[in-house]
């Protein structure tokens, strides 16, 4: 098991696209995984629990971490760390002219536990494409496929096809 990362060029100061740049680190996310997933993964893991009634307990959770946030609670869940909610308002002279229609957003905020903030530690690394150029090397191998096989497309060559970005385990590709 290893993070995928692919590399990027970014200013040293962020926001700001004169000053120096430098080579950073991006991860690159293999999959996506739902409730259902995670489901069903717990399962797998030598649990009396079915996929089925895991799935049930994790939706009731989100559900109720949801009504306590609304209420102004803090949740800590062990090593899966603490949720609470950060607002963001537009700013008044006084308290007298303080209102809640100037709170534009509520945020809700994770804040991981020892445990997870340790993943440093055990951690290995991967480096891949970025999903960019995953991706036009895919379109680049499906024209050159298309073209062996004498395909057309509407564009006049071949190829064409789907834009999509997965990630796979490619190349050492720098973006700029």
């Amino acid at each position: 098991m290893a993070i995928n990362y692919s590399l990027s060029i970014r200013p040293i100061t962020p926001g700001d696209p004169e000053s120096e740049k430098a080579v950073y680190a991006s991860a690159q996310y293999h999959d996506l995984l739902d409730l259902s997933d995670i489901a069903g993964h717990i399962a797998e893991h030598n649990s009396p629990f079915s996929k089925g009634v895991i799935l049930g307990i994790l939706t009731d959770m989100v559900a109720c971490l949801r009504e306590n946030l609304l209420l102004g609670n803090k949740i800590q869940l062990g090593d899966l760390g603490a949720f609470y909610v950060t607002l963001n308002s537009e700013g008044a002279k006084s308290t007298e002219e303080f209102s809640t229609s100037l709170i534009k957003n509520v945020y809700v905020r994770w804040a991981a536990s020892n445990e997870l903030k340790s993943l440093l530690n055990d951690a290995s690394f991967r480096q891949v494409a970025t999903r960019e150029l995953q991706a036009q090397s895919r379109k680049e191998m499906r024209d050159s496929i298309d073209e062996t096989l004498g395909v057309v497309t509407e564009s006049g060559n071949g190829g064409g096809g789907n834009n999509d970005s997965g990630n796979g385990d490619g190349g050492d590709g720098v973006t700029e």
